[in-house]
């Protein structure tokens, strides 16, 4: 992988503003696509891998530059050479130019995922070339270079606050197809950028699998984190405590509220809802006592769940009362990062069941790179947010 290209691209997702800037992406993406697949499609023709020994006379011979025509104009690229020169690429075919179709192929490769029948149903119907399903699998390989540098990445020292979730997928696993979850954590730096900072794929959701996750970030250079909001997860407070202990959690109030309802009966969620209005709207947390007390009279003898799910989690779920009403629009609900796993299933929903877990993976990651534009960006109002957390954290920021 061209490490200056990858810093590159990364810059360029963060300044997305205009139809101008998407097609100067468009274009590095472009790029970035047709040269891994030439360096797969080597790969194939040599029948071994870069690094591994040589199992023929033939073998790689640096690269040679080429001018392509594509629909927006022209491109520089890298076609790598062998010995022999017996190496036809299909993806670049000589003196032709790229297709739209090709393009669109490439494009959605890498930024929506397709399957390895997909891509080789295309290239036949396009070129009338039959790509093989492991040389399908040595293009769509390539990606895995990508997400373990991705993954590995250095972090900054500080994040204000992180969001925390887990999608689950249906992933065959030694026979069986079971459930796992996708762990993803979304930040905020100090100068208010949004980032996805880690996914991993686990098989269950518990304090060891979060404790690793924040561990990972601790050691790829992140020192402090002022909140972390998630929904109730199991086994994630213990976790906070052993890796990020000045952390303050808070729980997500929306997923709080779904579940005091879940068992309410409909003819009662009305008043129910007024009850607990008086808690989370309340100007500070005397109040919100105060309103947990109504709620608790009104309400315990006959959904007692609901009143004991918000005094055992109390001091997670009233934490956002503390601070000023714009650190709390954005610590009192997970709804950033919720909105970013939506938008997610729409481009893996296709995937029932992935073969393995860097099938999962390569969709999930291909699939939030094509909608960074839409994360990845400035919060609003920054400044002024900033300003309140310098004031609550005087020694931390």
């Amino acid at each position: 992988m061209n490490t200056e290209l990858e810093k590159q691209l990364e810059a360029l997702l963060g300044k997305i503003t205009n139809k101008e800037d998407f097609d100067q992406v468009k274009e590095q993406l472009l790029k970035r696509g047709i040269e891994s697949l030439l360096r797969a499609e080597m790969t194939a023709h040599l029948g071994y891998q870069k690094g591994d020994s040589i199992i023929a006379n033939n073998q790689r011979n640096g690269f040679s530059q080429k001018t392509i025509k594509t629909q927006n104009g022209e491109q520089r690229i890298q076609i790598p050479r062998d010995r022999e020169a017996s190496f036809d690429p299909v993806i670049v075919p000589k003196h032709q130019s790229i297709s739209q179709e090709l393009e669109d192929c490439i494009q959605l490769l890498y930024a929506k995922g397709m399957s390895n029948l997909d891509i080789i149903d295309f290239i036949h119907r396009t070129y009338g070339v039959n790509y093989s399903t492991s040389q399908v699998s040595i293009i769509t390989n390539q990606l895995l270079e990508d997400i373990k540098l991705w993954q590995n990445r250095p972090l900054e020292d500080v994040y204000p606050i992180i969001w925390i979730d887990a999608i689950h997928y249906k992933i065959r696993q030694e026979g069986k197809v079971i459930s796992k979850a996708c762990m993803i954590v979304l930040g905020v730096n100090t100068e208010g950028q949004q980032d996805i900072l880690s996914m991993h794929i686990v098989e269950t959701e518990k304090a060891s699998a979060w404790m690793s996750i924040l561990d990972d970030l601790r050691s790829r250079g992140v020192k402090d984190i002022f909140f972390l909001c998630s929904d109730n997860l199991p086994g994630l407070d213990k976790a906070v405590e052993a890796i990020f202990p000045d952390s303050i959690r808070q729980i997500c109030i929306v997923h709080q509220i779904r579940n005091s309802l879940k068992y309410v009966s409909y003819k009662d969620r009305k008043a129910i809802m007024t009850d607990i209005k008086g808690i989370y709207q309340a100007d500070n947390e005397q109040f919100a006592l105060e309103a947990l007390q109504i709620f608790k009279q009104n309400w315990e003898h006959k959904y007692v769940s609901a009143v004991q799910s918000w005094e055992n989690n109390w001091d997670n779920l009233t934490a956002f009362l503390n601070y000023p009403k714009e650190i709390r629009k954005l610590i009192y609900t997970t709804n950033i990062i919720e909105s970013f796993n939506a938008s997610l299933r729409k481009y893996t929903r296709n995937k029932k069941v992935f073969p393995n877990d860097d099938a999962a993976l390569k969709s999930i990651y291909l699939a939030a790179q094509s909608i960074s534009a839409k994360w990845k960006k400035t919060r609003f109002k920054w400044g002024q947010i900033y300003n309140q957390l310098y004031i609550c954290f005087p020694n931390r920021l």
